[in-house]
């Protein structure tokens, strides 16, 4: 049976030592996070785990989920972020933003992912990065699909990039091992990046982990997926953004490693109805109490590529969708600061979230504080700022809060228009 083993005190190096003294097999290590992976059978685990400075962890399995739904209106969260997008002068397209997707491969070669795709590894067992079971690519599409341009099937921020991370087998699996694996390469990616004096805005820095998956919450905070997005988070400085699941609306269905309090945990609210939670949409608390999501955004009857040829698009709902959102989000609101602030003006949703309440909006008769439904809310500025969007003013005369205060305030006014 195959076994993360966690240091914990014990250096890597270390860790195999003491895995191969007990007869591990097959070993793999991470570079930089502090797991192995190896064959051991139950015995051997279990005096594996007797041994100071380690974690004996059997490995999970995990999975993406998704609906398929009818065509989406003829207004398309596609026409609204272009509008968004254009409101300010030069339209923002989320230039300099880095996603990690990791899913199950990227279809790179469709129409509205040509040129996006700037990195690619595989860690399971198919043959290539290539999306075969069909939900990275339209992940990926969510994030940097397209082009700013108007009638466009685009994504949130088409002027980002993606780096194609595959994770999820062909099958549609995944384990602690893949999933690990392929965050400590993102981390590689970015320790790289920052020694050879990159600017975070270059292809090859990436800036966000994407991870539209899951396993069943064990309230366990020793979860090796769960260490490794809080090492990446805290030691790399990369967001990490997590699809909470689509097993609403029962309470407590928060998928790991949305569950963990260092992740930004999206849920989806309904694409054509304003602020309303979608109902499959995954509730906290978690199992340790946790009050999840943090953020909502709009994840049903989205129309999206499809991995099955290079110019076909298909409409999918689930939160898996609405966490590439947000992340791509990241993009527009990275730019606009750099903007105003310079170019080395940084934005992450795990620093925002302590001003969570100031910019997110939520239904008038839903609780005002973070809830196990809404969390927050939807990222943006409260009735109180609607105007500001209204204002004559050309963008290159606001003021540098201005330009986000605006943005937040045309999506709460957009909302309802979709």
């Amino acid at each position: 049976m195959r076994y993360a083993v966690i240091a914990k005190g014990l250096t890597l190096n270390q860790l195999e030592a003491e895995a191969k003294k007990i007869g591990a097999t097959d070993v793999k290590k991470t570079k930089l996070l502090s797991q192995i992976f190896c064959e051991l059978d139950e015995a051997q685990a279990t005096k594996l785990a007797t041994v100071p400075g380690l974690v004996v962890k059997p490995l999970k399995e995990y999975k993406t989920d998704q609906v398929m739904t009818e065509l989406p209106p003829v207004e398309t969260i596609s026409d609204v972020f272009y509008l968004l997008r254009s409101y300010f002068t030069p339209p923002l397209t989320g230039t300099g933003l880095t996603v990690a997707v990791l899913d199950s491969g990227v279809r790179k070669t469709h129409r509205s992912l040509l040129n996006k795709v700037v990195y690619e590894a595989n860690f399971t067992d198919s043959p290539s990065a290539d999306d075969v079971f069909g939900h990275g690519t339209q992940v990926a599409f969510v994030v940097a699909g397209g082009m700013h341009a108007l009638g466009e099937k685009a994504g949130v921020s088409p002027g980002a990039s993606i780096m194609n991370i595959k994770v999820i087998s062909d099958e549609g699996l995944g384990s602690d091992e893949s999933i690990i694996l392929g965050i400590d390469r993102v981390c590689d990616l970015a320790e790289a990046a920052r020694k050879k004096g990159l600017w975070p805005t270059d292809d090859l820095y990436p800036n966000v982990i994407n991870l539209s998956l899951g396993g069943e919450d064990d309230g366990d905070a020793d979860n090796p997926v769960r260490l490794a997005c809080r090492q990446a988070s805290i030691d790399y400085g990369l967001d990490v953004i997590a699809a909470v699941g689509n097993s609403g609306p029962k309470m407590t269905t928060v998928m790991l490693p949305a569950c963990d309090p260092e992740v930004i945990a999206v849920g989806a609210i309904e694409t054509n109805d304003e602020l309303a939670i979608w109902e499959k949409s995954s509730r906290g608390p978690t199992v340790q109490g946790e009050t999840k999501p943090d953020f909502v955004i709009w994840g049903t009857n989205l129309e999206m590529a499809s991995n099955k040829n290079d110019e076909e698009y298909v409409a999918k709902s689930g939160t898996s969708f609405a966490a590439p959102m947000l992340s791509g989000l990241t993009g527009l609101l990275w730019e606009s600061g750099r903007r105003a602030y310079g170019e080395a003006w940084p934005f992450r949703w795990t620093e925002a979230r302590q001003f969570a309440p100031y910019f997110s909006t939520k239904p008038v008769d839903a609780p005002v504080k973070k809830d196990n439904a809404y969390g927050f809310g939807l990222p943006a500025m409260g009735t109180m700022l609607g105007q500001v969007a209204q204002t004559s003013a050309p963008a290159g005369d606001m003021t540098p809060a201005m330009n986000i205060l605006v943005m937040m305030a045309m999506m709460t006014g957009m909302a309802g228009g979709i």
